[in-house]
C-alpha cells in the first residue's frame, strides 16, 4: 500500500508540473526508494509525454528514431526507451517543418453550423488516419489552432512524401463514420495551402515547456504558407525554400509513387517580414503543364534583376514570361471592368490569351524597338488587369507589379530630365504652336488645380457640390463592396 502511496505522489507531482522530465522523474524515484516495473516507468514517462511534450507526445525510437536523435536527450542507461525533450536547439540540418492549412474549412465549419463537432471530427482524422499516414515516413503531424497541420520530420524527401498522403487524404470525401444515423461524409474534399522549410544548421527551434514550436524556422514556415496560398487562393499549392529542394533533389531516397512524379518552378528571391527566401513551388496538375515552359525565363528575369539590367533587359524579359505564360495556359474568355483614372470612368475590355499576349508583345516592341519609354506606364493597366484574371500565373503578376514599382523611379526621372531638355531648347523638340502650350502648362495647371480646390472649399457652392455628391453616390452605389480582407479566403 505504501508503494501504491508513492506512485500516486509522484503521478501528483507529474500533474502538478512539479516533475515535468525524465530526469526530474529519476531524481523523485531514486529520492523515494520506490521500487517499479518497466511498465510503472513507462506508464510514468508516457504521461510526462503527454501533458509536457505537445506536439511531439507520440515520440518515441522505435518509429521516429532520427527524430528521436535529433529532438531528445536520451538517457544514459537507456537511450532508446528514455529522454528529455529538447526545449531550445539551435537545428541541425536534418530539421523539416511543413504548415498546412485546409482551404475552407473555418467557411465549412459556419455553414455546417457545427464548428465544435466539425473540428472534432478534424482532430479525430488528423489524430487516427494523419498520423498513421505521416508515422510510415517517420514525421510527426498534429493539428494545431483550428485547422492548421503542422508536420516535423528529419528529411527533406520523408516530409514531402507525407505532406503529400496528407494532400490526397484530404482531396476526396471521407466517410469513415456515419453522422446524425446517415451516410455523410465525415468530411467533404479540400484543398491545401503549405510551407515546408528545414536543413539549416544555425536556425534555432524551441520547444515550449507544452511542447508547442516556436521559433525562426516555424515562422517561415508559415511565410511560405502564406506565400503558397497566395499562389493558389482556391486549389493545392505546395511551396519549399531552396534548402529543401535541394535537399530533396539531390537525395536517393525512395519518392511515394505520387511524388516521383511532381515538379519544381522557381519564383525567384521574395521577401518576406524580417528577410527573404528563395522559393520554389510544386506543381503536378494538368493545368498548371505550363509551368515547365517559364523556368527559364524566371531564372533569367531574376538574374537579370540581380545584375541591375533595367535599363532594357528586365522589361524585355518580363514581356517574354508573358506571352508565354498568355500564349499556354488554358484557354479562357472573360469581360473584365477597368477603372481609367485618365477617363474618370469604368471601361469594359474584353479578355483572352491573345488579347494578354498582344498587351505584352506591344509593350516590348515599344520600349526595345521605338524607346517608347512612356509606353511603361502600360503596365498600370496591366496590373488592374492581370488582377482580374484568376487563371493568370500568380508568380508573374507579382513580378509585374515589383517590376513596375520599380521602373516608376526610373520613368519619373526619366520625364524630370526630358522637360528640362525641353525647356532649354524647346525647338529642338517642339514646334511652335506646341511650345507656346508646354511654355504655359506649369502656369495653367496650378491655376487649374487651384480653381477647383476653390469650388470645393466655397460655402457659396455647398448645396451645388452635395448635390453633385448624391448624383455620383448614386452612379457608383450598386458597384460599392467594401469588405476587410485578412489571410486566406
Amino acid at each position: 500500500m505504501d508503494e501504491f502511496n508513492k506512485i500516486l505522489e509522484i503521478v501528483s507531482l507529474i500533474s502538478s508540473g512539479k516533475v515535468s522530465s525524465f530526469s526530474s522523474l529519476k531524481e523523485v524515484i531514486i529520492k523515494s526508494k520506490i521500487k517499479l516495473s518497466k511498465s510503472d516507468i513507462d506508464v510514468l514517462f508516457n504521461l510526462i509525454k503527454k501533458l509536457y511534450w505537445g506536439m511531439f507526445s507520440d515520440l518515441n525510437f522505435d518509429e521516429y528514431k532520427d527524430l528521436w536523435k535529433s529532438l531528445v536527450v536520451p538517457d544514459s542507461n537507456y537511450p532508446s526507451m528514455y529522454g528529455d525533450l529538447k526545449k531550445f536547439l539551435i537545428t541541425s540540418d536534418n530539421i523539416f517543418v511543413a504548415i498546412l492549412d485546409i482551404h475552407g474549412y473555418t467557411s465549412f465549419c459556419q455553414k455546417t453550423r457545427k464548428n465544435v463537432s466539425s473540428l472534432d471530427r478534424l482532430n479525430k482524422f488528423v489524430e487516427t488516419i494523419i498520423k498513421s499516414a505521416t508515422k510510415k515516413y517517420g514525421v510527426i503531424s498534429r493539428r494545431e489552432r483550428g485547422d492548421e497541420i503542422i508536420l516535423v520530420g528529419s528529411d527533406a524527401v520523408d516530409l514531402i512524401n507525407a505532406t503529400f498522403d496528407v494532400v490526397n487524404l484530404f482531396s476526396k470525401k471521407i466517410s469513415l463514420v456515419k453522422i446524425d444515423g446517415t451516410d455523410q461524409s465525415f468530411l467533404p474534399p479540400f484543398e491545401i495551402s503549405g510551407g515546408i522549410v528545414g536543413g539549416y544548421s544555425t536556425t534555432p527551434l524551441i520547444i515550449s515547456e507544452k511542447g508547442d514550436l516556436q521559433g525562426v524556422l516555424i515562422n517561415l514556415a508559415a511565410r511560405l504558407q502564406a506565400r503558397a496560398n497566395t499562389i493558389s487562393p482556391n486549389k493545392t499549392k505546395i511551396v519549399v525554400d531552396y534548402n529543401t529542394y535541394y535537399k530533396f533533389i539531390s537525395s536517393s531516397k525512395p519518392k511515394s509513387d505520387f511524388v516521383s512524379k511532381i515538379n519544381f518552378l522557381f519564383n525567384g528571391e521574395i521577401e518576406f517580414k524580417g528577410g527573404s527566401l528563395k522559393v520554389y513551388e510544386i506543381y503536378y496538375r494538368e493545368d498548371e503543364k505550363y509551368k515547365s515552359l517559364i523556368s527559364e525565363y524566371i531564372k533569367k528575369l531574376s538574374d537579370a534583376i540581380s545584375r541591375n539590367e533595367w535599363k532594357l533587359e528586365v522589361i524585355s524579359t518580363l514581356c517574354d514570361l508573358g506571352m508565354i505564360i498568355s500564349d499556354n495556359i488554358p484557354s479562357f474568355y472573360k469581360k473584365v471592368e477597368i477603372y481609367d483614372d485618365n477617363e474618370g470612368k469604368f471601361e469594359v475590355f474584353e479578355v483572352n490569351n491573345d488579347y494578354l499576349s498582344s498587351i505584352f508583345m506591344k509593350l516590348k516592341y515599344s520600349v526595345t524597338n521605338n524607346r517608347d519609354y512612356y509606353s511603361i506606364k502600360r503596365l498600370s493597366f496591366l496590373i488592374k488587369l492581370l488582377d482580374k484574371i484568376d487563371e493568370f500565373d500568380q508568380i508573374v503578376k507579382d513580378y509585374c507589379k515589383a517590376v513596375y514599382r520599380e521602373y516608376l523611379k526610373v520613368f519619373y526621372e526619366y520625364n524630370k530630365i526630358l522637360i528640362e531638355d525641353i525647356k532649354r531648347n524647346p525647338s529642338e523638340f517642339l514646334n511652335s504652336s506646341d511650345i507656346e502650350v508646354f511654355s504655359k502648362y506649369d502656369s495653367y495647371k496650378n491655376r487649374y488645380e487651384y480653381i477647383l480646390e476653390n469650388v470645393n472649399s466655397n460655402p457659396k457652392f455647398l448645396n451645388k457640390r452635395a448635390s453633385i455628391w448624391n448624383i455620383a453616390f448614386n452612379r457608383v452605389k450598386d458597384k460599392i463592396d467594401f469588405y476587410i480582407y485578412s489571410g486566406k479566403k
